[in-house]
C-alpha cells in the first residue's frame, strides 16, 4: 500500500502555496524546501543532505522531516533502522498539525480543487503518507500501543480517501488478540472479543468504501484528466487498492476459525498473482486444508520484493519439504535467498526454517548453527501477523528437537555407554538442556490463552510449528489429558481432512 501512495507523491511536480500567511523570507525558504523534496533517491545519502539544508532553511516547516523519514523508512534493511524512522515521522505530524491542522477533516469538492484547493488536498496526502509509515514501524517494532494511538488519529483527520486507518484498526485487534486491556487498554477482555472487533473494523471499513468512493470518483478524480498519472496512481490506491485490503483481512480472519474455503475465495479476490499477501495467505489456506499440492504451487510462487517481502511464507513452505521428504532441497534452496539479502529483515525466520530443514536431513551442526544465528537477531516481524513470542517459541522447540536427536546419536554410537567417556562428557548436559527446554515450552503454552485454538488445532493456518513438532512436544506431557483434548478438537474441527490426523495423535498417546 504504502508505495501506492509514494507513487501519487512522484506525480505531483511540487506548489509553493501555503495555508496562511507567511513573512516573505519564510515563504521564500518553504519554496526552496518544496523542490528540495523531488527528483532523487529517498535511500540515498543524497536524500540526508537535502534533509538537513531543509531542516536548516526552516526548521519548523514539516516537508524537512518528511524527506528525514521517508530517507529513514525507505533505507531500513532491520530493527534499528525503522526504529530511526520514528523520530522524524513524528515530529513531521506535529508539525503538518501545527500548520496544516485547518486541512484536516475537510472534503474538496471539483470546484474547490479548481479553485486551487488541490494543493491542500496534495498536503493531506502527506499527512496520510506520513501516518501510515509511522503505524507501519509502530506494529514491526511490537509497540501496538503507539500504534493504534497513530491510527486513531490517523481515523479523526478523516480524509474522504483514508480506508487504511480502519484497516489498521482490524490488524491490531487480530494481531494482538492473544493479549487483554490489562497488558494494552485498547484490547478486549477475550480473544472472541478481539477478533469481533477486528471484523467489525472490517465491516466498517467496507461500509466507509461504498460511502465515500462515489464521492472521490466524482469531485477528486472529476477533476482530473482521465488515464493521467495521478488519475491512475489515485484511483488505484483509492479505488482500487481497499477492495484487496478488504479481501485480504477477510481471508485472515475466515482462515484463522477454520474456514479454508471462505478464507480462499476473498484472497482470490486480490487482484495481482504479484501480491505478496495474495500468494502467501493462499498458501497458509490450502496448507492449512491438507492440500499441500495447492499449498506449495502458491508458496513457491510467492514474488521476491526485496527484504520486506521476506519473513512470511517460509514458515509453512519449509514444512512441505519436510512432508514430502527433501527438507535438503528446501535448505538449498532458502539458503541461497538468505545469504542473497543478508541481515535484513526477514534473516531470523530464514534461519528458524533453515534450521529446521537441516535437522530433518541430518545436519545437526548446520541446525545448530542456524538456530544460533536465530536466536541472536533481532528479527523484524513486517507485515506478518507472526509475532515475537512464536517466532521464540518455533526456536525452543527445534532447539527440543535438535537437543532430542543428538541425544539419539549419542545412545547409538555408544553402545557401552557406562564405558564411554563421550558419554559421560555429553549426556548430562544434553539430558538437562532437554527437559529445561520442556518445562519452558509447556510454560508458555500453559500461559498462551491460544494453544487450543492454534497449537492443538492441528495445522492452524497461524500455527508456526509442524504436525511432527506438535507431537515431540506433547508426548512429554500427560497423554490422558491430550487424549481427551484431541478426542474433542477432532469432533469440533470443522475442516474434513483433519480427521486422520487427530485418529493417529490419539493412537500415538
Amino acid at each position: 500500500m504504502i508505495s501506492r501512495y509514494r507513487n501519487i507523491l512522484w506525480v505531483i511536480l511540487g506548489w509553493v502555496a501555503f495555508g496562511h500567511i507567511l513573512p516573505a523570507q519564510a515563504q521564500q525558504a518553504r519554496a526552496v524546501i518544496d523542490t528540495l523534496r523531488w527528483g532523487f533517491d529517498f535511500k540515498s545519502a543524497e536524500a540526508e543532505q537535502r534533509a538537513n539544508r531543509a531542516q536548516h532553511l526552516d526548521s519548523t516547516y514539516y516537508v524537512g522531516y518528511l524527506i528525514e523519514a521517508y530517507h529513514q523508512f525507505e533505507k531500513a534493511e532491520e530493527h534499528t533502522g525503522l526504529a530511526k524512522a520514528v523520530a522524524p515521522l513524528r515530529k513531521s505530524i506535529e508539525l503538518y498539525e501545527k500548520d496544516f491542522g485547518y486541512t484536516l477533516g475537510k472534503q474538496y469538492t471539483r470546484e474547490q480543487i479548481f479553485s486551487g484547493a488541490w494543493r491542500d488536498l496534495f498536503r493531506q496526502l502527506d499527512y496520510f503518507d506520513l501516518s501510515n509509515r509511522l503505524i507501519n514501524c509502530y506494529i514491526s517494532l511490537e509497540q501496538p500501543d503507539s500504534a493504534y494511538r497513530a491510527a486513531r488519529r490517523l481515523q479523526q483527520a478523516d480524509f474522504i480517501f483514508d480506508f487504511q486507518a480502519y484497516h489498521w484498526l482490524a490488524w491490531l485487534y487480530f494481531r494482538t488478540r492473544i493479549y487483554d486491556s490489562s497488558k494494552y487498554a485498547f484490547l478486549k477482555n477475550s480473544i472472541e472479543a478481539n477478533l469481533q472487533a477486528a471484523f467489525d473494523y472490517t465491516d466498517s471499513l467496507e461500509m466507509r468504501y461504498q460511502k465515500n468512493t462515489p464521492f472521490i470518483r466524482s469531485q477528486i478524480l472529476g477533476a482530473v484528466i482521465p488515464g493521467s498519472p495521478f488519475y491512475n496512481a489515485f484511483e488505484s490506491s483509492f479505488i482500487k487498492g481497499p477492495l484487496g485490503v478488504i479481501a485480504n483481512t477477510r481471508g485472515i480472519l475466515y482462515g484463522y476459525n477454520f474456514q479454508p474455503e471462505e478464507a480462499a475465495r476473498y484472497f482470490k479476490m486480490m487482484d495481482s498473482d504479484e501480491s505478496v499477501a495474495k500468494m502467501v495467505n493462499l498458501g497458509y489456506t490450502y496448507h492449512a486444508a491438507i492440500d499441500f499440492r495447492e499449498a506449495e504451487r502458491y508458496f513457491s510462487n510467492v514474488p521476491d520484493q526485496g527484504s520486506r517481502s521476506r519473513g512470511g511464507h517460509w514458515q509453512g513452505y519449509s514444512t512441505l519439504f519436510v512432508y514430502k521428504g527433501n527438507p535438503l532441497e528446501g535448505a538449498l534452496t532458502l539458503q541461497q535467498e538468505r545469504d542473497k539479502h543478508g541481515f535484513t529483515i526477514g534473516y531470523g525466520w530464514d534461519n528458524l526454517c533453515l534450521a529446521r530443514m537441516y535437522l530433518y536431513s541430518g545436519y545437526i551442526e548446520e541446525c545448530g548453527l542456524s538456530l544460533e544465528k536465530a536466536d541472536k537477531f533481532t528479527e523484524v516481524h513486517y507485515n506478518t501477523s507472526f509475532r515475537e513470542d512464536q517466532y521464540r517459541f518455533l526456536l525452543k522447540t527445534l532447539q527440543l528437537l535438535k537437543t532430542h536427536y543428538e541425544i539419539k546419536t549419542h545412545q547409538f554410537e555408544n553402545r557401552n555407554r557406562w564405558l564411554s567417556w563421550n558419554w559421560w562428557k555429553n549426556m548430562p548436559e544434553l539430558t538437562y538442556l532437554k527437559y529445561t527446554t520442556v518445562y519452558q515450552l509447556a510454560n508458555e503454552l500453559a500461559q498462551n490463552p491460544e494453544r487450543d485454538m492454534v497449537y492443538y488445532h492441528l495445522f492452524h493456518t497461524e500455527s508456526i510449528i509442524s504436525f511432527d513438532e506438535l507431537w515431540m512436544i506433547i508426548r512429554n506431557y500427560s497423554n490422558s489429558f491430550f487424549r481427551d483434548t484431541f478426542r474433542k478438537l477432532q469432533k469440533e474441527d470443522p475442516r474434513p481432512n483433519l480427521d486422520r490426523y487427530y485418529r493417529y495423535f490419539r493412537a500415538m498417546l
